[in-house]
This record gives C-alpha cells, structure tokens and sequence, in this order.
C-alpha cells in the first residue's frame, strides 16, 4: 500500500476509456471536464441537484446515506468532503461499496485531525473558518488510520492512504477497492485491529480470514 492517494483528476486521468464515475456530493461538477476530455461518463449524487449541471453529466439523489443508483455500477466512485458530514460512516462507505462495480476504485477525502487543531476565533462575527469546528454540520475529522479501518470494515482493500492538503485545509485521502468477488453491498464488520501485526496483508487475513483471494490484488497471492 503507498501512503498517499493520487489527487481526484489525477484518478479520472488513469481510468480505462468510457468508465463511469460517480461523484458523490458533486465536487462543484469541477470533475466533469476532465471526465469529458477523457471519455467517461459522470453521474453526480447529493441531496439536490447543484446549480451549473453539465449538458453530459447525469445526476441521481441522495437520500440520507443512501444512493438512488443499482448495484455495481461505477468504475470510480468518489466522496470529497462528505464523511466529515455523516453520522453513519460505516453505512455510507458500503453504500459506495454497493454502487461501484467489483473491482472498482473508491476514493474519498476528508478533513483530518489536523484542520480541528486550529483555535478559533473569538469573534463569531468576522467570519473566519480557521477551525474544522466552525462549521456546524461537520461531525468528526478523519485520520488516514481511521479510512484504512473503515475500508477494511466494508470489505474493501485500502490501496493508498495518507495525508493532503486541500485548498490550505489538512486532509486525509484513501484509494480503495471492491474486491472482484464482491457484489452489491459487502458485508460490514467492526475492525479494531488490537494486536494484528502491521501490514494490510496482516490486517486483512484478520479482519476477513476467509476472503484470502482478494489479496491476489495486493500481494499477488492467495
């Protein structure tokens, strides 16, 4: 596993010709010139549709935590600056799961620990945002240990997790993927990962002992 996700454009860049992309929370459609320069197809969800819609681009609603889209769906399935917002962390990421086709990527951004070290203001009224507590709707940081947990949770392997900066703001990014003998929603379990020696390949057998196969996509064994 290397320590860093590529950035979201970066990840369009790469995708084989015509994948479909689903941008959750809809990134400002900011990802829908570079789906149209590479040739892939984009759906965008939130809870109501943003304003400045591309002509090519489709849109689904998001309901709660749940996505009105089938099964297996999205080569590359994408939630920037969401999870910071749910209460349902573990739901959500294997809602993703669900949607995105086996052996798709996901890839989320959050941010960290570090944007809720900042102090903030003592004058509500000059509207700063230096804290990640500023914003009301926000409901925790995210640690890239805590996304390599919550992938390993939804049975999805953690291919890249680290830190960034987004915009000045100190994030964590993770890229993962849906095991290609997983259909739908996977299946959820708490992960604490208390005594497992490092390493995802230690991790994994712990976590799911009779999923070994998927590690073929790590490791290159069984």
């Amino acid at each position: 596993m290397i320590a860093t996700a590529p950035d979201a454009p970066d990840m369009i860049a790469d995708l084989p010709q015509d994948s479909l992309v689903l941008d959750v929370g809809c990134f400002g459609w900011r990802l829908a010139q570079a789906c149209a320069s590479h040739g892939h197809r984009l759906i965008g969800l939130d809870r109501a549709e943003p304003p400045g819609r591309p002509a090519a681009a489709g849109f689904a609603l998001m309901n709660g935590v749940q996505l009105a889209l089938p099964n297996d769906l999205g080569h590359l399935t994408l939630a920037s600056h969401v999870l910071e917002h749910l209460d349902q962390p573990v739901t959500f990421f294997a809602e993703l799961a669900r949607v995105t086709a086996p052996g798709g990527l996901i890839w989320i951004e959050a941010p960290s620990e570090l944007a809720a070290m900042p102090r903030a203001s003592d004058d509500p009224t000059d509207h700063a945002f230096p804290s990640f507590w500023d914003d009301p709707t926000h409901v925790r940081p995210w640690t890239p240990a805590a996304f390599y947990r919550l992938a390993l949770s939804c049975q999805c392997l953690p291919l890249a997790c680290g830190r960034a900066r987004t915009g000045g703001i100190p994030v964590s990014r993770m890229l993962a993927r849906k095991p290609l003998d997983v259909h739908g929603r996977p299946p959820t379990t708490y992960v604490s990962l208390l005594g497992v020696e490092p390493g995802l390949e230690a991790a994994w057998r712990a976590v799911w002992p009779m999923q070994t196969a998927a590690l073929k996509l790590i490791t290159g064994t069984g």
